[in-house]
């Protein structure tokens, strides 16, 4: 049985593993230009404190945002191939062993609309569109039920000696805030 445990307000622990929000700047100020880019940074730490080596592939990892309002943002989704994972792609953490992943992601212009976008690294697309000025929060959804890392559209299962972990985490969510320079 899996079970949760929260430590501090962005850290959830499940099977004797950490995963913990990543908002490095909590205020983000956003140059208002149509067809500006700026890059974003959220993230997730992972720590394994059990015993059990695990892998952890971050395809199967979304990010989610509530308006200050506390109503979910509605994530849009596009995929336009799907890339079979590398070896690479397959983190290992041994016990003790902490991994931090960054997403790829930006905040944009378009026809005068602020909006965020990011790669999921299996060749699909999130973005969150029309953001305004104001508090927002971010949180993390790791989902995975392949023992083998088999992704829609993969070609070949990986086979490792060691257990790539399996299963359904949300790390609290975090707060910052976007403003107009």
């Amino acid at each position: 049985m899996t079970s949760a445990n929260f430590f501090d307000s962005n850290t959830v622990e499940i099977d004797n593993i950490l995963f913990e929000t990543l908002v490095p700047n909590r205020m983000l100020i956003i140059p208002n230009r149509d067809n500006l880019k700026k890059s974003a940074q959220f993230g997730i730490r992972i720590t394994n404190n059990s015993s059990d080596p695990y892998r952890f592939i971050f395809f199967y990892l979304l990010p989610q945002f509530k308006g200050k309002d506390g109503q979910e943002i509605k994530r849009g989704y596009a995929r336009n191939v799907t890339k079979t994972p590398e070896e690479s792609d397959f983190i290992l953490l041994q016990h003790r062993d902490t991994t931090t992943f960054f997403l790829k992601a930006e905040f944009y212009w378009s026809n005068y609309q602020l909006g965020l976008r990011g790669y999921d690294g299996s060749g699909g697309i999130w973005y969150f569109d029309n953001l305004r000025p104001g508090m927002y929060s971010v949180r993390f959804t790791y989902d995975n039920h392949s023992l083998t890392g088999k992704i829609d559209g993969g070609r070949t299962p990986w086979n490792f000696l060691e257990s790539l972990w399996t299963g359904l985490v949300s790390t609290p969510y975090e707060e910052f805030q976007i403003a107009y320079e």
